[in-house]
Parts: structure tokens; C-alpha cells; sequence
């Protein structure tokens, strides 16, 4: 994909594409920007839930490395598709690299300051020691079976948001389930298109489990500028909040594996259920993006958010892609301790409304039958 200064030659340069300007019949109308890693996993599990939906206009899918790069993931979410018998739903390839970060910056500031230390945090996606490179672009297993035979879009991500926000004024969900890359290209390239945005909703960062998560600190610079951005609506779900509910929680998987649909059926028989049996102390990962897809389509399964302001640290050291979060009431916050008045958010932070309480009985009801239901082809 082009450099900011280039793609924003390419948006200058390129004729008008055809507006999307979808009759979705009260449907939702949402561009999905994921990091789409395949061959199941919280972001592929998200795109199904979407898929399923009858209240969600999908107008289109972006990908942006991370997980993967994003010509594996391109891949994925077109043979998904094809799968799930949705050709239809267009695809755009978005950033191949992070606006500023670079493998080797990632690895160097591990060497020296060490990694995360919580878990999964330190994880690195393709930025770690063993992952392959850009241009690299595997075989899809069993159930995808061979490369999709539709095609990405030729016009990059972050024009298809520019254009297709223009064409929607104040009726497009932006999904971003991986880092704000393509976001905060948009919103450069097109300043515009932030006060005629429904919402932004997005995976990232946290308070109490951990300070960060690899959506924000894969590139901390986007994450930042996506943020700052002054969204009418910017909805946030934490590691906090992603950690209250597991995939193998409840006998969710079961349930889906027995009563589901090719291709959902497959996919989860052979990449949780069968990893499951073979090592019954496995821990499922957290289900962000899922949670993310939930809110979309049901938000009154979250019991209210929390207004915050937040920004990111983005000095080239063990902190890089840290998150700061203050009280929006931060002046009334502390009574009358000694500083009240001092504790004040960065001057640029952004403002975000952070989910939490979700309803867990509610959200599994939702998800196996999403999950169970016939597919929507």
C-alpha cells in the first residue's frame, strides 16, 4: 500500500469510483476494518457474527496488517466470503506496515526494555521473530481448501472509508478490530469525513489486566491520531472488559460445533473444539472483537461505558504504545485532595465512552445462535 503522502497523491488523482450508498432498510451501515486472521480466531469469529446479523448493511471489509500481514488476511476474508456464500461484500486491501513502527524497532525495544509481561500482551503478531514476511502468502487449510476466485478492490482502504462515509453522512459504524491504521489515514487524508462518522468502535488498551494490547501499540502513532480525531461517537472495549468471557466459557463451542452450519461448524470443530479435547487445560483466547460485534448489533447487552479521555505514548521505548486514560469529570474526581484541578488529561487526548458490565448470559445467547442460525448466503 502507498505511504500517507502517496495514497494522498492517489486520492487527488484517481476518477471518482462510484458512491456506495446502500438501501439497507434500517439496517446498520458498516465498513469493517479488521486484522483478519485466519484460519479461525476472535477477528474471523467477528466477521461471522457480522455475516449473520439481519440488522447489520455490511458495506464492506478492510484489512490491515497485524495478526497477519494483510495479503494473508486478504486472502482469508475472501475465501470467507466465498464460504459463507457472500461475494457481494466488497474487500480492501489497507496498510501493509504501520504508519511509523517496524519489525525491527518492535524486536529492538523488546531486546532492550524486555517484553510485556502479562501473558498474551507481549504478543506481536507479524512482527514477531518467527512470522514470515510481507509479500509471503501461504495455502488456506481445510475448510477454505484454495484461494477465493473474487477479487480485492484495487482502490485502497482508507480512500473506500473517505468515499463511503461521504456518500453516508452520518449513518456508517466504522469497525476496527485491529490497529487504527487505515483510520488514521482516512482521517488525515479527508478531515472531513470525522464529524459525519455515526461512531467508531474499537479493541484496545486497558487499566487494570494490562496498560495496552497489540491493536494499539502495533502502531501506537495511528492509534494516537485515531483517538485525537474528534469522532461524534468513539466507543472503546478494554482488555478489562475483552477478559470477562472466554471462547471456551459455558459450552459455547459445543453447542455451535453440534447445531451450526458449514462452514461455522467446521471451523470450530477443527480450530477450538479439537484443540480443546487434545489439551483440556487450554484456555480459549478473550472475545474482543466478538464483544465489539455484539455491540453493533445488540448494544443493550452492555450495561452503560464510562466517559473517559485517552491518549498513547509514543516515545521509542518500553512504554511505546502504552494507554493514559483520565475521568471525563477529572476536575470533580478526588474531593478535596491536595492538586484537585491538576489532573488534567494531555491537552490532545481524545474522548471515548468505555463499555462495561457486560451481560454474559445475554452475550452467549446471542453469539450461539448467530453462530447456529441457518447462513445468510
Amino acid at each position: 500500500m502507498p505511504t500517507s503522502s502517496g495514497l494522498l497523491a492517489h486520492s487527488a488523482m484517481v476518477s471518482p469510483a462510484p458512491q456506495i450508498s446502500s438501501a439497507s432498510g434500517g439496517k446498520k451501515k458498516v465498513i469493517y476494518d479488521q486484522d483478519h486472521r485466519g484460519p479461525l480466531s476472535t477477528d474471523t469469529i467477528a466477521t461471522l457474527m457480522l455475516l449473520q446479523a439481519d440488522n447489520i448493511d455490511l458495506l464492506g471489509i478492510c484489512t490491515v496488517t497485524c495478526d497477519m500481514w494483510a495479503r494473508q488476511e486478504t486472502a482469508y476474508a475472501l475465501r470467507l466470503l466465498e464460504l459463507m456464500g457472500r461475494p457481494e461484500i466488497p474487500v480492501f486491501m489497507g496498510a501493509e506496515e504501520p504508519l511509523l513502527n517496524t519489525k525491527a524497532e518492535a524486536q529492538m525495544r523488546y531486546q532492550m526494555f524486555g517484553s510485556r509481561t502479562l501473558g498474551n500482551e507481549g504478543y506481536l503478531g507479524c512482527f514477531a521473530k518467527d512470522a514470515g514476511n510481507r509479500g509471503d502468502l501461504t495455502p488456506l487449510p481445510a475448510p477454505y481448501g484454495r484461494f477465493a476466485r473474487i477479487k480485492a478492490q484495487p482502490e485502497p482502504a482508507a480512500d473506500f472509508i473517505i468515499r463511503t462515509i461521504r456518500a453516508n453522512p452520518n449513518e456508517v459504524t466504522m469497525y476496527c478490530g485491529g490497529p487504527m491504521t487505515n483510520l488514521a489515514l482516512a482521517a488525515m487524508l479527508a478531515p472531513d469525513i470525522v464529524p459525519i462518522t455515526k461512531e467508531v468502535i474499537f479493541m484496545g488498551g486497558g487499566i487494570h489486566h494490562s496498560t495496552s494490547s497489540v491493536n494499539v501499540y502495533f502502531d501506537a502513532e495511528a492509534a494516537k491520531i485515531g483517538f485525537r480525531a474528534g469522532w461524534p461517537k468513539f466507543t472503546l472495549v478494554t482488555t478489562d472488559l475483552a477478559e470477562q468471557v472466554h471462547l471456551d466459557d459455558d459450552g459455547k463451542v459445543d453447542a455451535i460445533v453440534s447445531r451450526a452450519h458449514a462452514p461455522i461448524a467446521d471451523l470450530f470443530r477443527l480450530y477450538e473444539q479439537a484443540p480443546q479435547r487434545a489439551n483440556p487445560k487450554r484456555q480459549s483466547f478473550r472475545m474482543p472483537d466478538e464483544m465489539m460485534a455484539a455491540h453493533v448489533i445488540d448494544p443493550t447487552i452492555f450495561g452503560g461505558y464510562d466517559e473517559m479521555y485517552i491518549d498513547v505514548v509514543t516515545h521509542n521505548d518500553g512504554h511505546y504504545g502504552d494507554t493514559s486514560f483520565w475521568d471525563a469529570d477529572w476536575k470533580g474526581i478526588g474531593g478535596d485532595t491536595a492538586g484537585l484541578g491538576q489532573n488534567n488529561p494531555s491537552v490532545k487526548a481524545g474522548r471515548v465512552q468505555m463499555l462495561k458490565d457486560i451481560n454474559k448470559a445475554r452475550f452467549r445467547e446471542l453469539f450461539v445462535d448467530l453462530m447456529t442460525r441457518p447462513v445468510r448466503s
